[in-house]
Protein backbone atom coordinates (compact mmCIF):
# COMPACT_ATOMS: atom_id res chain seq x y z
CA UNK A 1 0.00 0.00 0.00
CA UNK A 2 1.71 3.17 -1.18
CA UNK A 3 1.59 6.17 1.14
CA UNK A 4 1.40 8.37 -1.99
CA UNK A 5 -1.62 6.52 -3.36
CA UNK A 6 -3.93 8.95 -5.12
CA UNK A 7 -7.69 9.09 -4.70
CA UNK A 8 -10.21 9.84 -7.44
CA UNK A 9 -12.81 12.55 -6.69
CA UNK A 10 -15.52 9.98 -7.47
CA UNK A 11 -13.64 7.04 -5.97
CA UNK A 12 -15.64 4.17 -4.50
CA UNK A 13 -14.50 4.92 -0.94
CA UNK A 14 -16.75 8.01 -1.16
CA UNK A 15 -19.77 6.09 -2.43
CA UNK A 16 -21.19 5.18 1.01
CA UNK A 17 -21.24 8.89 1.91
CA UNK A 18 -22.79 9.75 -1.45
CA UNK A 19 -25.45 7.11 -0.86
CA UNK A 20 -26.47 8.97 2.32
CA UNK A 21 -26.20 12.39 0.68
CA UNK A 22 -26.06 12.82 -3.09
CA UNK A 23 -24.48 16.27 -2.74
CA UNK A 24 -21.66 15.15 -0.42
CA UNK A 25 -18.30 16.82 -1.12
CA UNK A 26 -15.40 15.43 0.86
CA UNK A 27 -12.94 17.63 2.71
CA UNK A 28 -9.24 16.86 2.73
CA UNK A 29 -7.33 15.66 5.76
CA UNK A 30 -6.91 12.60 7.90
CA UNK A 31 -7.54 11.46 11.47
CA UNK A 32 -5.81 9.20 14.01
CA UNK A 33 -8.42 6.51 13.32
CA UNK A 34 -7.81 6.69 9.56
CA UNK A 35 -4.04 6.55 10.05
CA UNK A 36 -4.42 3.50 12.31
CA UNK A 37 -6.55 1.82 9.66
CA UNK A 38 -3.88 2.53 7.04
CA UNK A 39 -1.20 0.93 9.22
CA UNK A 40 -3.29 -2.21 9.77
CA UNK A 41 -4.05 -2.43 6.04
CA UNK A 42 -0.33 -2.29 5.26
CA UNK A 43 0.49 -4.97 7.84
CA UNK A 44 -2.39 -7.08 6.50
CA UNK A 45 -0.96 -6.90 2.99
CA UNK A 46 2.54 -7.79 4.24
CA UNK A 47 1.26 -10.79 6.21
CA UNK A 48 -0.98 -11.92 3.34
CA UNK A 49 1.88 -11.79 0.84
CA UNK A 50 4.45 -13.33 3.22
CA UNK A 51 6.67 -10.26 3.40
CA UNK A 52 8.81 -9.09 6.32
CA UNK A 53 7.05 -7.20 9.08
CA UNK A 54 8.69 -3.88 10.08
CA UNK A 55 10.36 -3.97 13.46
CA UNK A 56 8.51 -2.07 16.17
CA UNK A 57 5.06 -2.73 14.69
CA UNK A 58 2.29 -2.32 17.22
CA UNK A 59 1.35 -5.80 18.58
CA UNK A 60 -2.36 -5.06 18.61
CA UNK A 61 -2.35 -3.78 15.03
CA UNK A 62 -0.23 -6.72 13.90
CA UNK A 63 -2.58 -9.15 15.65
CA UNK A 64 -5.52 -7.68 13.72
CA UNK A 65 -3.57 -8.05 10.47
CA UNK A 66 -2.64 -11.67 11.18
CA UNK A 67 -6.25 -12.54 12.04
CA UNK A 68 -7.57 -10.80 8.90
CA UNK A 69 -5.00 -12.62 6.71
CA UNK A 70 -6.20 -15.90 8.19
CA UNK A 71 -9.78 -15.00 7.27
CA UNK A 72 -8.70 -14.37 3.66
CA UNK A 73 -6.96 -17.75 3.58
CA UNK A 74 -10.15 -19.41 4.78
CA UNK A 75 -12.45 -17.53 2.40
CA UNK A 76 -10.24 -17.89 -0.67
CA UNK A 77 -9.66 -21.63 -0.08
CA UNK A 78 -6.24 -21.74 -1.78
CA UNK A 79 -7.29 -19.54 -4.72
CA UNK A 80 -4.72 -17.06 -6.06
CA UNK A 81 -5.27 -13.70 -4.35
CA UNK A 82 -4.39 -10.30 -5.77
CA UNK A 83 -3.55 -7.70 -3.12
CA UNK A 84 -3.84 -3.94 -3.47
CA UNK A 85 -5.15 -3.94 -7.02
CA UNK A 86 -5.83 -0.67 -8.80
CA UNK A 87 -9.31 -0.80 -10.28
CA UNK A 88 -10.42 1.56 -13.06
CA UNK A 89 -13.80 2.26 -14.61
CA UNK A 90 -14.18 4.11 -17.88
CA UNK A 91 -17.93 4.79 -17.79
CA UNK A 92 -18.48 6.37 -15.35
CA UNK A 93 -14.86 7.38 -14.90
CA UNK A 94 -13.25 6.57 -11.55
CA UNK A 95 -10.52 4.46 -10.03
CA UNK A 96 -9.81 2.90 -6.66
CA UNK A 97 -7.79 0.22 -4.90
CA UNK A 98 -9.22 -3.06 -3.71
CA UNK A 99 -7.67 -4.81 -0.71
CA UNK A 100 -7.93 -8.41 -1.95
CA UNK A 101 -9.63 -10.03 -4.96
CA UNK A 102 -9.75 -13.61 -6.24
CA UNK A 103 -11.89 -15.94 -8.33
CA UNK A 104 -13.27 -19.17 -6.91
CA UNK A 105 -14.09 -20.38 -10.42
CA UNK A 106 -14.36 -18.80 -13.83
CA UNK A 107 -17.80 -17.41 -13.04
CA UNK A 108 -17.49 -16.06 -9.46
CA UNK A 109 -15.46 -13.00 -8.44
CA UNK A 110 -14.64 -12.28 -4.79
CA UNK A 111 -13.78 -8.80 -3.48
CA UNK A 112 -12.60 -8.44 0.11
CA UNK A 113 -12.18 -5.25 2.12
CA UNK A 114 -10.81 -4.69 5.63
CA UNK A 115 -12.53 -2.24 7.97
CA UNK A 116 -11.86 -0.78 11.40
CA UNK A 117 -14.60 0.03 13.89
CA UNK A 118 -18.22 -1.02 13.65
CA UNK A 119 -18.91 -0.59 9.96
CA UNK A 120 -22.16 0.80 8.54
CA UNK A 121 -25.02 -0.42 6.34
CA UNK A 122 -23.94 1.67 3.35
CA UNK A 123 -20.43 0.22 3.01
CA UNK A 124 -21.53 -2.46 0.54
CA UNK A 125 -21.81 0.15 -2.22
CA UNK A 126 -18.02 0.71 -2.14
CA UNK A 127 -17.34 -2.87 -3.18
CA UNK A 128 -20.22 -2.77 -5.66
CA UNK A 129 -18.28 0.05 -7.34
CA UNK A 130 -15.16 -2.11 -7.50
CA UNK A 131 -17.18 -5.01 -8.88
CA UNK A 132 -18.76 -2.79 -11.55
CA UNK A 133 -15.34 -1.67 -12.79
CA UNK A 134 -13.94 -5.21 -12.83
CA UNK A 135 -16.98 -6.57 -14.67
CA UNK A 136 -16.20 -4.20 -17.54
CA UNK A 137 -13.05 -6.29 -18.13
CA UNK A 138 -14.25 -9.74 -16.98
CA UNK A 139 -17.02 -10.73 -19.38
CA UNK A 140 -17.28 -14.28 -18.07
CA UNK A 141 -18.12 -13.38 -14.46
CA UNK A 142 -21.73 -14.18 -13.55
CA UNK A 143 -21.68 -13.70 -9.77
CA UNK A 144 -19.87 -11.46 -7.29
CA UNK A 145 -19.30 -12.12 -3.60
CA UNK A 146 -18.36 -9.17 -1.40
CA UNK A 147 -16.59 -9.78 1.91
CA UNK A 148 -16.03 -7.29 4.72
CA UNK A 149 -13.51 -8.12 7.44
CA UNK A 150 -13.98 -6.12 10.66
CA UNK A 151 -10.77 -6.72 12.60
CA UNK A 152 -11.73 -4.68 15.67
CA UNK A 153 -14.83 -6.85 16.16
CA UNK A 154 -13.22 -10.01 14.74
CA UNK A 155 -16.27 -10.48 12.54
CA UNK A 156 -16.98 -10.87 8.84
CA UNK A 157 -19.94 -9.99 6.62
CA UNK A 158 -20.55 -11.27 3.10
CA UNK A 159 -23.00 -10.37 0.32
CA UNK A 160 -23.82 -12.06 -2.98
CA UNK A 161 -24.84 -10.23 -6.16
CA UNK A 162 -25.46 -11.46 -9.67
CA UNK A 163 -23.85 -9.59 -12.55
CA UNK A 164 -27.24 -8.03 -13.34
CA UNK A 165 -27.67 -6.98 -9.68
CA UNK A 166 -24.34 -5.14 -9.73
CA UNK A 167 -25.17 -3.29 -12.94
CA UNK A 168 -28.65 -2.39 -11.67
CA UNK A 169 -27.37 -1.22 -8.27
CA UNK A 170 -24.77 1.07 -9.85
CA UNK A 171 -27.38 2.44 -12.26
CA UNK A 172 -29.66 3.30 -9.33
CA UNK A 173 -26.74 4.79 -7.40
CA UNK A 174 -25.74 7.06 -10.30
CA UNK A 175 -29.36 8.17 -10.67
CA UNK A 176 -29.42 8.99 -6.93
CA UNK A 177 -26.18 11.01 -7.18
CA UNK A 178 -27.47 12.96 -10.18
CA UNK A 179 -30.58 13.91 -8.18
CA UNK A 180 -28.48 15.94 -5.73
CA UNK A 181 -30.81 14.91 -2.89
CA UNK A 182 -29.22 15.76 0.45
CA UNK A 183 -29.36 13.80 3.68
CA UNK A 184 -27.78 14.07 7.12
CA UNK A 185 -25.57 11.43 8.67
CA UNK A 186 -22.07 10.61 9.84
CA UNK A 187 -20.65 12.13 6.66
CA UNK A 188 -21.79 15.67 7.44
CA UNK A 189 -18.76 16.70 9.53
CA UNK A 190 -16.53 15.71 6.60
CA UNK A 191 -18.54 17.62 3.98
CA UNK A 192 -17.60 20.93 2.39
CA UNK A 193 -21.30 21.91 2.31
CA UNK A 194 -21.74 21.52 6.07
CA UNK A 195 -22.02 25.16 7.14
CA UNK A 196 -24.61 26.14 4.54
CA UNK A 197 -26.51 22.88 4.16
CA UNK A 198 -30.31 23.19 4.29
CA UNK A 199 -30.63 19.72 5.85
CA UNK A 200 -28.31 20.71 8.70
CA UNK A 201 -30.24 23.93 9.21
CA UNK A 202 -33.45 21.92 9.30
CA UNK A 203 -32.25 20.05 12.38
CA UNK A 204 -31.56 23.34 14.14
CA UNK A 205 -34.98 24.70 13.22
CA UNK A 206 -36.76 21.59 14.47
CA UNK A 207 -34.89 21.76 17.76
CA UNK A 208 -35.71 25.43 18.28
CA UNK A 209 -39.39 24.92 17.48
CA UNK A 210 -39.85 21.88 19.70
CA UNK A 211 -42.19 22.15 22.66
CA UNK A 212 -39.72 20.67 25.13
CA UNK A 213 -42.18 20.53 28.03
CA UNK A 214 -44.45 18.17 26.09
CA UNK A 215 -41.62 16.12 24.58
CA UNK A 216 -40.54 14.64 27.90
CA UNK A 217 -43.99 13.18 28.48
CA UNK A 218 -43.92 11.08 25.31
CA UNK A 219 -41.54 8.16 24.60
CA UNK A 220 -42.38 8.45 20.90
CA UNK A 221 -41.45 12.15 20.83
CA UNK A 222 -38.14 11.65 22.64
CA UNK A 223 -37.27 8.72 20.36
CA UNK A 224 -38.04 10.74 17.24
CA UNK A 225 -35.81 13.60 18.43
CA UNK A 226 -32.89 11.41 19.51
CA UNK A 227 -31.24 11.42 16.08
CA UNK A 228 -31.46 15.22 15.90
CA UNK A 229 -29.96 15.58 19.37
CA UNK A 230 -27.11 13.23 18.49
CA UNK A 231 -26.41 15.35 15.45
CA UNK A 232 -26.42 18.52 17.55
CA UNK A 233 -23.72 16.99 19.75
CA UNK A 234 -21.52 16.58 16.68
CA UNK A 235 -22.29 20.22 15.76
CA UNK A 236 -20.97 21.24 19.18
CA UNK A 237 -17.68 19.47 18.45
CA UNK A 238 -17.52 21.17 15.06
CA UNK A 239 -18.08 24.58 16.66
CA UNK A 240 -15.34 23.91 19.23
CA UNK A 241 -12.84 23.07 16.46
CA UNK A 242 -13.83 26.23 14.59
CA UNK A 243 -13.39 28.49 17.63
CA UNK A 244 -9.98 26.96 18.41
CA UNK A 245 -8.85 27.55 14.82
CA UNK A 246 -10.01 31.19 14.92
CA UNK A 247 -8.31 31.93 18.24
CA UNK A 248 -5.09 30.21 17.17
CA UNK A 249 -4.87 32.43 14.10
CA UNK A 250 -5.45 35.57 16.16
CA UNK A 251 -9.15 36.16 15.56
CA UNK A 252 -11.02 37.46 18.61
CA UNK A 253 -13.93 35.22 19.62
CA UNK A 254 -15.92 36.90 22.43
CA UNK A 255 -15.84 34.86 25.62
CA UNK A 256 -13.17 32.38 24.50
CA UNK A 257 -9.42 32.00 24.62
CA UNK A 258 -7.04 29.09 24.34
CA UNK A 259 -4.45 27.92 26.83
CA UNK A 260 -1.85 25.20 26.95
CA UNK A 261 -2.49 22.43 29.46
CA UNK A 262 0.49 20.48 30.74
CA UNK A 263 0.56 16.99 29.29
CA UNK A 264 0.38 13.89 31.48
CA UNK A 265 3.73 12.32 32.31
CA UNK A 266 4.30 8.72 31.28
CA UNK A 267 6.57 6.08 32.75
CA UNK A 268 8.71 3.76 30.63
CA UNK A 269 8.15 0.50 32.56
CA UNK A 270 11.32 -1.38 31.58
CA UNK A 271 13.60 1.57 32.35
CA UNK A 272 11.74 2.35 35.57
CA UNK A 273 12.16 -1.22 36.83
CA UNK A 274 15.89 -1.21 36.10
CA UNK A 275 16.27 2.05 38.02
CA UNK A 276 14.07 1.13 41.00
CA UNK A 277 14.43 -2.63 41.52
CA UNK A 278 16.90 -2.15 44.39
CA UNK A 279 14.36 -0.08 46.36
CA UNK A 280 11.04 -1.66 45.28
CA UNK A 281 10.26 -5.37 44.91
CA UNK A 282 8.55 -6.80 41.83
CA UNK A 283 5.09 -7.19 43.36
CA UNK A 284 5.07 -3.58 44.56
CA UNK A 285 6.22 -2.37 41.16
CA UNK A 286 3.55 -4.36 39.31
CA UNK A 287 0.86 -2.94 41.61
CA UNK A 288 1.80 0.50 40.25
CA UNK A 289 1.55 -0.61 36.63
CA UNK A 290 -1.52 -0.66 34.38
CA UNK A 291 -1.70 -3.47 31.80
CA UNK A 292 -3.21 -2.79 28.38
CA UNK A 293 -5.42 -5.87 28.04
CA UNK A 294 -5.93 -5.52 24.28
CA UNK A 295 -2.18 -5.36 23.63
CA UNK A 296 -1.52 -8.22 26.04
CA UNK A 297 -4.16 -10.35 24.29
CA UNK A 298 -2.72 -9.45 20.88
CA UNK A 299 0.86 -10.21 21.93
CA UNK A 300 -0.14 -13.56 23.46
CA UNK A 301 -2.08 -14.52 20.34
CA UNK A 302 0.86 -13.62 18.09
CA UNK A 303 3.24 -15.73 20.20
CA UNK A 304 1.00 -18.74 20.80
CA UNK A 305 -1.82 -18.64 18.27
CA UNK A 306 -4.30 -18.97 21.15
CA UNK A 307 -6.76 -16.64 22.83
CA UNK A 308 -5.61 -15.29 26.19
CA UNK A 309 -7.56 -16.74 29.12
CA UNK A 310 -6.96 -16.85 32.86
CA UNK A 311 -8.29 -15.98 36.29
CA UNK A 312 -6.04 -12.91 36.24
CA UNK A 313 -8.49 -11.26 33.80
CA UNK A 314 -11.17 -9.59 35.87
CA UNK A 315 -14.36 -8.92 33.87
CA UNK A 316 -15.55 -5.34 33.82
CA UNK A 317 -18.88 -4.16 35.15
CA UNK A 318 -21.63 -4.52 32.51
CA UNK A 319 -22.86 -1.26 31.02
CA UNK A 320 -26.33 -0.66 29.62
CA UNK A 321 -26.05 0.67 26.05
CA UNK A 322 -28.70 2.14 23.77
CA UNK A 323 -29.05 0.76 20.26
CA UNK A 324 -31.44 1.99 17.61
CA UNK A 325 -33.61 -0.76 16.15
CA UNK A 326 -34.59 -1.00 12.51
Amino acid sequence: MSDERKHHPFGCSKWPDLLRCADYKATEGSSPAAERGTRIHKLWELVGTNQDIPKGSDPEELSHAVWAAGVVDELSDAATCEWETKIESHEPEYFGHSDVIWQSDHRTLHICDGKSGQGNPEQYIQLIGYAFALLQELSGIEQVELHFIYWDKRQTSSFQFSREDVLHTVDEFLSHVSSGKRGVGVQCNRCQNYEGCSEVKGILFRSWQTDWELVWQSPESVASLKADLDFLMSMKDKATEKIKAWVDEGTIVPGYKTFTRKGSSKVLPAQAWQSLKEEIDADEFLECCSVNLKKLQSLYQLRTGRELEGTFIKPGKPTTMLRKTK
